[in-house]
Parts: C-alpha cells; sequence; structure tokens
C-alpha cells in the first residue's frame, strides 16, 4: 500500500466551461463562452488553488481473488486505487451557494469537478510509473470505476475500502456507498499478458448515462 500526495494537475478553462454548459441547459447552444464568463472562470480558477489537495492510496493485488469475475478474469493483477481533492473546496462551494452567490457556487463546483478528475488521471499516471517494474510488457486496461462497465456501485465500492485504508487519505462512504468528500474518485486498473482492453474506455455513443457531465454528444 501506497499514500501519494504530491499530485499534480492541470486546469483547463475549456474544460471548466465544458463541465458549466453541461450543467446549465441554457448554455447548451452557445459555441464558445463570453469574455465575461471566462473572466469569472479564471478568477474563481485562481482562488481554489489553495483549497484543491489532491491525495491518493492505492495497492495492488492478485486478479484471481477479485470480484465480480467478469471483471478481472483476464488479468494477472489489479490496482485498486481512492484519490480527492480534499474537503476545502467543496466546504467554499458551498458556503457561496449558502450565501446566495450561485454563479461563483456553480463554477466552484464545475473547478472542483475538473480537478477531481484530473487527479485520478494524474494519480493512474503516478501508480504505473511506481510500478514500473511490474507493468513491463504487460497489456495495462484504462481505469474503471464502481458505477461504470456493469461493475455495480455497492459492489465495487465495498470492494474497494474493505481493501485499501480510505481513513489516511480522510476519505469515508456514506450509507448510500458515495464517497465523502464528494469530490474523490475510486477506481481500479487491471494488468497482465492479456487484458480487456475495452474496461475503462468512455465511448459516449454508447454510454447510457445520459446526465454525465463528461457527455461530448
Amino acid at each position: 500500500m501506497r499514500i501519494l500526495e504530491e499530485i499534480e494537475i492541470t486546469l483547463d478553462d475549456n474544460e471548466i466551461f465544458h463541465l458549466l454548459r453541461a450543467d446549465n441547459k441554457s448554455r447548451k447552444n452557445s459555441k464558445k463562452p463570453s469574455t465575461d464568463l471566462l473572466n469569472e472562470i479564471s478568477e474563481m480558477k485562481e482562488a481554489s488553488l489553495d483549497l484543491i489537495q489532491p491525495k491518493g492510496v492505492y495497492d495492488c493485488f492478485e486478479s484471481h481473488k477479485l470480484n465480480p469475475r467478469f471483471l478481472f478474469e483476464k488479468s494477472e493483477k489489479t490496482i485498486l486505487a481512492i484519490c480527492t481533492i480534499g474537503e476545502s473546496l467543496e466546504k467554499r462551494c458551498s458556503k457561496f451557494l449558502q450565501e446566495g452567490e450561485l454563479a461563483k457556487g456553480v463554477i466552484l463546483d464545475a473547478i472542483a469537478s475538473h480537478a477531481t478528475e484530473e487527479t485520478a488521471s494524474s494519480f493512474n499516471k503516478l501508480i504505473l510509473n511506481d510500478l514500473t517494474e511490474e507493468v513491463e510488457n504487460k497489456e495495462v486496461t484504462n481505469r474503471f470505476s464502481p458505477g461504470y462497465c456493469q461493475w455495480i456501485l455497492e459492489v465495487g465500492q465495498s470492494l474497494i475500502f474493505s481493501l485499501l485504508p480510505a481513513e489516511t487519505i480522510n476519505v469515508s462512504l456514506s450509507a448510500s456507498m458515495m464517497m465523502i468528500p464528494r469530490k474523490s474518485v475510486s477506481f481500479a486498473v487491471n494488468f497482465g499478458d492479456k487484458v480487456d482492453n475495452e474496461l475503462g474506455i468512455r465511448v459516449c455513443e454508447t454510454c447510457n448515462l445520459v446526465n454525465c457531465a463528461h457527455r461530448r454528444v
């Protein structure tokens, strides 16, 4: 088991705008963000940097010991991981919303969502770099999370949180199996001589998650 706290991320204004547009139907027809909106995004992004605290914990397991079998049967080993940006940005967002600063709250929430996804992506790369010798000459899947790839949320979260010390990065599970802080990600990565290369691939044309903020079509 290893904990990583030095996870560098980059925030992209266009991705933040995409998330805002996905959450606001009135902006879906807008091809480009207004200058005022871009300025507000930039301002809120700068204000959020000190509140984003990326960290994660991971470990590697024998795939044949994990269930459901259809997710792990083709691989030799599986990386299980949990990462988060912490609760500070989430609290600031809630404060804005409670005080009636709706625009700032919504923008900050989009920034937090983008930062969470960037943290998961960077953490995944750091893990594979950590395990260079183990994954060398092996096939490696994309990361996949509970709730996706037919991995039932309750089943996936129970597995990951039973095997990883999530408390070491101050992450816990609610009764409904949602992570606290909300801006956290749990995921798995399989590797071996032969793996299911379709795992973790997001294909918007076939995905049935209509309200997903990352949807492109």
